[in-house]
Parts: C-alpha cells; structure tokens; sequence
C-alpha cells in the first residue's frame, strides 16, 4: 500500500538516509556472503612468484564452521538493515523523530562486528599455521 508523505524540512534526506543504511546493510551482508563462499572454495590468489601455490594449500577444516558462521551473520544484517529501514518508514509516516539508533539494532551490529572480527582473527592464525 503506496503513501504519499509530504515534503517538508528534511523530509527528502531523511529518506535518502534510511536508503543509504540500507544499501549499506545489503552491501555488508553481500560481502559476508562473498567471504564465505571464498572459505568454501578455498580460494587463495597466488603471488606472481609462485603460481600454483593455492593449489598446494590444506584443507584443515575450518570452511565449513566459518562459512556457515558467515552465511548466517550476512541473512542477520541483511534481515536487521530490513528491520531498520520499515521501522523508520513508520516513524516517517508518524512524523517521529528516528534518527535515533534503537538499541537492539546497535546491539545485533557489534556481535555482527564481533563476529566478523573473530573470524578474522581464526584467519590470520590458521594462515599463520599453514606457513609454518
């Protein structure tokens, strides 16, 4: 069901804000996806020095783990940045002030922050691992 909202104030860029945060979401949440498929594919690029190196690399069996854990971060921030932008489409209609943050969207972003950190960590020092 299509509403009309007046424009009036800051009408107009309060929209293209809840649109940005959005795109932003789906943007973070494309990009665990992508991260995740690369986990699952084992994808390395090689150096120019040694062209057949990812091809020699292990598979100690962190893929899987880690890519599920990052599959299901990415449907979390693609489903909280849905969440964020209907949320503020209501206030708009209401004429609510919503720039405000709510507090379990802040909350879900930095276990999705922590998250993201931790495998980021598990990374380097299952890199590491491999080298030694």
């Amino acid at each position: 069901m299509q509403t009309s909202i007046e424009n009036y104030g800051s009408t107009a860029r309060d929209y293209c804000m809840l649109e940005r945060n959005f795109l932003s979401h789906a943007r973070l949440g494309l990009l665990l996806m992508l991260l995740a498929s690369s986990a699952l594919l084992n994808a390395r690029l090689p150096g120019p020095e040694n062209p057949g190196e990812h091809e020699k690399q292990q598979n100690h069996g962190l893929d899987i783990p880690l890519a599920s854990i990052e599959v299901a971060a990415a449907l979390i921030v693609i489903g909280t940045g849905c969440w964020e932008y209907e949320s503020g489409i209501r206030d708009m209609r209401a004429r609510r002030a919503f720039l405000v943050s709510t507090e379990p969207h802040f909350i879900i972003m930095l276990v999705i922050a922590a998250v993201v950190f931790t495998i980021c960590v598990v990374l380097l020092v299952h890199d590491q691992e491999i080298g030694v």
